[in-house]
């Protein structure tokens, strides 16, 4: 009796799922998946973080309303002025940030402040100096030297912190499974160079 020889190769359907398999294994070597607790995550931290810029926004704006609405004015004398540079986010930029120290009475009470002003204001005061001061009689704590100053740094607080929060929930909005980026020219030659 003659021996049974069978075809060794594989039936076509398996070649089939076998580059199915393989063009599989390539996308996913090509895409990374990102879990949605990850991505709720990190949205919740850009909306948190836009949510405490926008309140502190909100709070210095409120400050400058209860001054409008309530404040009274007393003469300050400046006490000094100093010039602090700031970096930028980089580090390669730095700005100037201005401020003036002053007193002012109110009753037999003296109060001091420390505020940052702008270059203009800056310039045009010097040391004994007298200028107005705008402060709540329920709490001089709480005074002004350069009108407007609290309202334009709250609007740009309330900006940042809405661009936060915008964020947040653009995040949410990302596609889950992103493609990997594409790995730097000459970064696989490094070893073949010698």
């Amino acid at each position: 009796m003659a021996p049974i020889l069978s075809d060794t190769r594989p039936p076509a359907r398996c070649k089939r799922n076998l580059k199915a398999m393989v063009q599989a294994a390539q996308e996913e070597a090509e895409y990374f998946t990102i879990s949605w607790t990850k991505l709720i995550a990190i949205s919740g931290v850009f909306v948190l973080i836009g949510t405490i810029v926008m309140t502190v926004g909100y709070w210095m704006g409120s400050q400058d309303r209860m001054l409008e609405a309530d404040g009274r004015e007393a003469i300050a004398v400046v006490t000094g002025k100093s010039v602090a540079k700031r970096r930028g986010g980089s580090g390669t930029s730095s700005t100037n940030e201005y401020s003036v120290r002053y007193q002012f009475k109110v009753g037999n009470d003296r109060h001091r402040g420390r505020k940052i002003v702008s270059r203009s204001f800056y310039v045009s005061v010097e040391a004994g100096n007298t200028i107005p001061v705008l402060y709540l009689p329920s709490d001089p704590a709480i005074n002004e030297i350069e009108p407007g100053q609290y309202q334009m740094n709250s609007w740009i607080a309330i900006g940042i912190g809405a661009l936060f929060v915008l964020s947040g929930g653009g995040i949410l909005m990302m596609p889950r499974k992103v493609k990997k980026p594409a790995p730097a020219s000459g970064a696989s030659n490094r070893g073949e160079a010698s």
